[in-house]
């Protein structure tokens, strides 16, 4: 069999060799040149089986369909994180909850706290304070059911002034009929100020300097 009608028959011709550069890896240009010098080779009286040729051809077509799929793989991992990133900025200037205990006073005097109560308090009190802990207001919330609650603040002090607008921290206590402490968790309220990057991870700044992932995030409002 001659080599031209082997090459016919296989879709290739030997006018065709690739003259891209070896880069040390068996990539399909390699691979061809490979497969035509065999051809080329080969004992015309002893050729090589129909077996070892659709061999050759299988691991040929498994080697770019490797290369493709690892390409297109860098591109879903290029997208995703641009597609993050855009998320990420998008939150900025929005306000967001997360586990926590600071809120964020607006330009309009108001904030709300957000606690769960693990069990039914017969009284409970939330008191407010700067972020240097210095205490601002003090509420009595009296008895509470179990579950959810959001308390508003008008933004006054104990004073009886009005609070500049920016960040606070609060706490929640509660009592069950028998004087015992009832547990509680709180939530966080504040709007993101910017977006960091680092490490592969994206990033919020708070108004308070708490930095949190974006996985970390409940809500956005």
């Amino acid at each position: 069999m001659e080599v031209n009608s082997v090459l016919d028959s296989l879709g290739l011709t030997r006018a065709a060799e690739p003259s891209t550069a070896p880069t040390g890896g068996l990539d399909r240009n390699t691979f061809l040149r490979l497969f035509i010098t065999q051809l080329k080779n080969q004992n015309p009286l002893n050729p090589q089986a129909n077996e070892e040729f659709v061999a050759q051809l299988a691991q040929f077509t498994s080697l770019e369909q490797a290369e493709e799929t690892t390409s297109l793989l860098g591109q879903l991992l290029v997208q995703g994180e641009q597609r993050a990133r855009l998320e990420t900025v998008g939150l900025i200037g929005r306000e967001i909850e997360a586990v926590g205990n600071t809120v964020e006073l607006d330009d309009a005097g108001t904030a709300s706290f957000v606690f769960d109560l693990l069990a039914e308090a017969k009284n409970t009190n939330l008191a407010i304070s700067d972020l240097q802990g210095n205490v601002v207001q003090t509420m009595t919330l009296g008895p509470l059911a179990a579950g959810r609650h959001e308390v508003q603040w008008d933004g006054l002090t104990v004073q009886g002034t009005q609070a500049e607008p920016g960040v606070y921290q609060f706490a929640v206590l509660g009592v069950n009929a028998e004087g015992l402490g009832v547990g509680t968790s709180t939530f966080l309220r504040e709007s993101v100020r910017s977006a960091v990057w680092e490490n592969g991870q994206a990033q919020v700044l708070l108004g308070s300097g708490r930095s949190l992932t974006t996985s970390e995030v409940l809500t956005v409002f």
